[in-house]
């Protein structure tokens, strides 16, 4: 056999070599990909880049964005509880709330100062039922200040956090954080900082739940 030969069937060895590796791992992609049910671009978006989390760095955050002024933001944390234990070890969930206004600054502040004296997990779901089935707007501090005394909160306790560095500290990475993630309406779920499922994209409370829940697992999959 002349080397010209040789040559022409090892290159063609090699080739049928690289053929059938090229369509294992097309096969091993599409097999990968079915296994997901949601699609980028109609059901979350992707941030490029991936932005930080509040979250340690061996977590897979998942941050909720709410206004508690929010309708749709009310009905959604009805299933959150019962949904978030269901989340893997490795995931971390969070609650943010959102600013755009006044009003939704003056519920933040809320928020973050309940958040500051200890009080927010018992208050959290009442501050909804309170805006929306007791129609207490609770947008002046004298409101919140009578609100936060249900959970064993003085006034006095109460407006030292309102007013604390502490509180406008987060309120700035709050309104740092939206603008890095692109949330234009709540309610809004970001997961570690590289998806984002909005409200709006036609998705109800449970499936946006649900798509948040395969984002998790698509982040630890690749891990």
């Amino acid at each position: 056999m002349r080397k010209s030969e040789l040559d022409m069937r090892t290159r063609f060895h090699l080739l049928a070599l690289v053929a059938l590796l090229a369509a294992g791992a097309a096969a091993a992609q599409s097999e990968d990909a079915s296994q997901w049910k949601f699609t980028e671009g109609v059901h979350y978006d992707r941030l490029i880049p991936a932005q930080g989390t509040s979250s340690p760095p061996d977590k897979i955050e998942v941050a909720e964005f709410l206004w508690y002024g929010c309708l749709f933001c009310y009905r959604m944390d009805a299933y959150i509880d019962e949904w978030r234990k269901r989340l893997p070890d490795e995931a971390n969930f969070i609650h943010l709330p959102a600013v755009w206004d006044a009003t939704m600054e003056s519920h933040a502040r809320l928020f973050l100062s309940l958040q500051a004296v200890g009080a927010l997990d018992d208050a959290h779901r009442d501050i909804f039922r309170a805006i929306h089935t007791e129609q207490r707007l609770l947008l002046t501090l004298g409101d919140q200040e009578r609100f936060a005394q249900r959970y064993g909160v003085s006034a006095d306790d109460y407006r030292a956090a309102y007013r604390s560095f502490g509180v406008e500290t987060n309120l700035r990475r709050i309104k740092d954080l939206m603008r890095r993630y692109r949330i234009l309406a709540v309610p809004a779920l970001v997961v570690n900082g590289k998806y984002v499922v909005r409200g709006g994209q036609g998705s109800d409370a449970p499936e946006m739940l649900e798509i948040a829940a395969e984002l998790v697992q698509r982040e630890l999959s690749e891990r």
